[in-house]
């Protein structure tokens, strides 16, 4: 018998379909089990609700799970990665055996289970089940239109709109990662055991999925009083951002360059018009400047988001509180895969406000410089979680590290008056360094030409882990040492505590608030999808690409105006004792609360000069070098600010691959992914060439711009009559490369 893969991916079953029905309140998919479907239950009124609120639940595919979307649509890109160096691979020196074949862990794990896995207890999930399910609801809405679904025509076609783009925000996903897919339009209902699935051109795919989110668009209403619903403005998101990408790879039908010419998706000459044209209306329904949250910290505090979301969110994934509702994974897994290690040796516990420290994907170095401006930008510090405070019971309790003689005659050499004298011969627990109730750990990434005396760093009574470090006595530099000295981060094989992201911070896990819970990988957070913000840099780049920069410029404003410190608004004391460019600031700035006294939007605005060549905006923004003329800086520019803008939130990877930059700005930007050399500084502690030595560490390749199509769905391919799929015509679907 040939092994089926529960009828895998493009072979969906309706076993046991989740149905749902929307509430108004807190909180939007309220899912509920229904026991004895069968395919009749859909063809009246009640059933087919129930299928299309089903339907939502692939919103959450870039959030369930590290081995289905997160690791597709987080690491590798320029400014995250993923942070461990173990087994089953190396996935963040991008080696071979991670993503390199069809049996790679990417193509045997992440690609498998996106396209569409069953297990032994739940119905099949993924790109194909889901788009099955769709086709189903369609045929249904279209061809039986039961109940109110035939009686009332403006009702049926908001719905048909709904499932038109949850399709194509399928084939929109799947065709990122592997390129040309198969295009089923229509529903299949049961397992003939014929697997013919051709692919069809991304071209074809994407003529499809714009003429259905413009259905969506033109019939969706413009808001909703049921969270997690889709909304014309959301719908308009999309289809701009469609018909950017189809104008980003316009010029790539004849490139020379494999990876580039399987991006092409048509060229139609009024593609940037209709970015803008459509851009501007969601832009003006939503109030324009107004239709942005204020305060940017807002949109990812979860005392403000998940009770009264901005309305600049255009659409989000929802997850319960209630954690059996939220499907297979059981709630939203992104809140365990942003943070780093903050326990070791600092006097801090485990905590719902700090968030579970898996560790998983972390910022690049890049990802930090590329906020030029830490001082006067607000969205480095309301990004990274950038101090923590001992919440050890007692000294005795903390897990805080001792002092050492050295450290100790430094600290009461140099100590601010009023500070208490340290002993490193106290007894214990005398002689531990962090004060419960007290700072414990505070990170700085500064530059090479900034070290800190790493002696004053590493003699402070907290963890203070600064990316550069300079011996006073012997003048050697040292990158990334940890709290007793040793080389960590890059490939050393010693994990690095590191500066993390707190936008998926839950202060609930598991449906509670309780400390008990803290454990649990189940997190409630709604998940952020689309935000107006980005409408607001999807029509720049098309403003841009038209050689309309005055324009575009005016759009990237917007959101600096935004991210500027505001007079009143307190900078947090890090910013203000460590940052480099602190010194910058007024007298009265620097004193505390160290409030701003005045709006920093001056400091922050941009004009073209940050994408002429030559200026000194242009050089500070640290282009790569293939990046010499003012459209590629341009176009560049865009990608650094939504990095500064959006880093973390699951875009990156799709953005920078359909505009044909993923590949450039890894190998010169990601030093873990990239086998380039002498692009980095070197230290003095190269760690066996392990550390930073000043080299790439990994082993990125063009092709892995598209993801590989796991050997386990090509061997069920069959041609029309059920014959499978010979080698050669296995390889022959294969992208190339694989």
């Amino acid at each position: 018998m040939r092994q089926s893969i529960n009828k895998f991916s493009i072979i969906p079953v309706l076993l046991t379909l989740v149905a749902t029905s929307f509430v108004s309140c807190k909180k939007f998919l309220e899912e509920k089990q229904v026991s004895s479907l069968t395919q009749d239950y859909y063809d009246n009124e009640t059933g087919l609700n129930s299928l299309v609120n089903g339907l939502y639940v692939y919103a959450r595919v870039k959030h369930e799970w590290e081995n289905n979307g997160s690791r597709l649509i987080e690491p590798e890109t320029d400014a995250y990665m993923t942070s461990s160096l173990t087994a089953p691979a190396n996935y963040p020196q991008m080696v071979a055996a991670a993503y390199g074949t069809n049996v790679s862990t990417i193509a045997a794990n992440n690609i498998n289970n996106f396209l569409g896995a069953a297990n032994s207890t739940s119905a099949p999930m993924g790109a194909y089940p889901h788009i099955n399910n769709c086709n189903i609801a369609l045929d249904i809405i279209d061809n039986v239109k039961p109940g109110k679904f035939g009686s009332d025509e403006t009702f049926r076609k908001m719905r048909r709109a709904e499932i038109l783009f949850l399709r194509a925000w399928a084939y929109y996903l799947v065709s990122n990662q592997l390129g040309d897919v198969p295009l089923l339009l229509t529903p299949k209902r049961e397992d003939n055991g014929i697997y013919n699935y051709p692919k069809a051109k991304l071209e074809d795919i994407y003529k499809q999925i714009i003429a259905d989110v413009r259905y969506a668009y033109e019939n969706l209403p413009a808001t909703s009083t049921e969270r997690g619903r889709i909304t014309k403005p959301a719908a308009g998101h999309f289809l701009a951002k469609l018909y950017l990408n189809r104008a980003q790879a316009a010029g790539f039908q004849n490139s020379g360059e494999t990876h580039l010419k399987m991006l092409y998706k048509g060229n139609v000459a009024t593609d940037l018009d209709s970015v803008i044209t459509i851009a501007t209306e969601v832009i003006t329904s939503k109030g324009g400047v107004a239709g942005l949250a204020p305060d940017y910290w807002t949109l990812f505090n979860p005392a403000v988001s998940e009770t009264s979301p901005h309305a600049e969110v255009l659409w989000s994934a929802q997850f319960d509180i209630t954690i059996g509702l939220n499907g297979r994974f059981g709630g939203n897994r992104s809140v365990n895969y942003h943070i780093g290690d903050y326990t070791n040796q600092t006097g801090v516990v485990r905590a719902m406000a700090y968030g579970r420290p898996f560790g998983t994907f972390k910022p690049t170095d890049f990802a930090y410089d590329n906020f030029r401006d830490k001082v006067y930008d607000s969205r480095y510090y309301k990004t990274f979680q950038y101090e923590y405070i001992s919440n050890a019971p007692t000294l005795a309790a903390s897990s805080s590290y001792a002092w050492s003689a050295a450290t100790a005659a430094w600290w009461n050499a140099n100590k601010p008056a009023g500070e208490p004298t340290v002993s490193a011969t106290a007894p214990a627990p005398n002689n531990k360094r962090i004060l419960p109730g007290k700072r414990a750990l505070i990170y700085l990434e500064n530059q090479k030409e900034e070290a800190l005396d790493s002696l004053m760093a590493m003699s402070m009574p907290f963890q203070f882990i600064v990316r550069w470090v300079k011996s006073a006595t012997t003048g050697k530099y040292y990158y990334r040492l940890n709290h007793l000295g040793s080389s960590i981060g890059l490939a050393t094989g010693t994990p690095a505590p590191f500066l993390s992201s707190k936008k998926y911070i839950d202060p609930l896990r598991n449906g509670s608030s309780s400390e008990a819970n803290f454990d649990s990988e189940n997190g409630t957070r709604d998940a952020l999808l689309m935000r107006l913000a980005e409408t607001y840099l999807i029509r720049a780049e098309a403003y841009g690409r038209k050689g309309q920069y005055s324009l575009a410029v005016a759009d990237i404003n917007v959101l600096r105006q935004r991210a500027a410190y505001k007079g009143g608004e307190s900078r947090p004391n890090v910013l203000v004792e460590w940052e480099p460019k602190a010194s910058l600031l007024a007298p009265s700035e620097k004193v505390p609360p160290y409030v701003a006294s005045g709006d920093a939007y001056s400091k922050i605005t941009v004009t073209e000069n940050h994408f002429t060549p030559g200026t000194p905006q242009a050089l500070a923004e640290g282009y790569i070098p293939t990046v010499t003329s003012k459209a590629d800086m341009f176009i560049h520019f865009i990608y650094n600010e939504k990095v500064r803008e959006f880093l973390s939130e699951g875009i990156a990877w799709e953005d920078q691959h359909n505009a044909g930059i993923l590949y450039e700005r890894i190998v010169y930007l990601n030093q873990m992914a990239s086998d380039k050399t002498g692009l980095w500084p070197t230290s003095d502690n190269p760690a066996s060439g392990n550390g930073q030595n000043g080299n790439g560490k990994g082993q990125m390749k063009k092709h892995y711009t598209f993801r590989p199509w796991p050997n386990a769905y090509l061997v069920q391919l069959t041609d029309e009559n059920g014959k499978p799929l010979d080698a050669a015509a296995r390889t022959a679907y294969q992208n190339p490369g694989y």
